[in-house]
């Protein structure tokens, strides 16, 4: 069976993961699950393989001003499953 590729996710997509979609590997975010909507600035697939669990997620929180202020840097990095962004697209 062959693995599908990474998924393209433009900037902007909303994502809506559940609590086991994501995770941040120096925050204890598994010790007070929740779910989480960001708005994408990118998904970083560069330098994974097809075969990758999860990859970094930049990008904005859904409460977050920044479509209608000055520009800022992304407010929100986690990590992501594949899967979760499989089901996305």
């Amino acid at each position: 069976m062959t693995t599908p590729p990474l998924p393209h996710i433009p900037p902007g997509t909303v994502l809506t993961l559940h609590s086991t979609d994501w995770y941040h590997p120096e925050k204890a975010s598994h010790d007070n699950p929740h779910n989480m909507v960001i708005m994408v600035e990118k998904v970083h697939t560069d330098g994974a393989t097809a075969t990758a669990v999860s990859v970094w997620v930049t990008g904005h929180t859904i409460t977050c001003t920044w479509p209608t202020s000055e520009s800022h840097p992304p407010c929100v990095e986690l990590r992501v499953r594949v899967d979760a962004l499989r089901r996305t697209v």
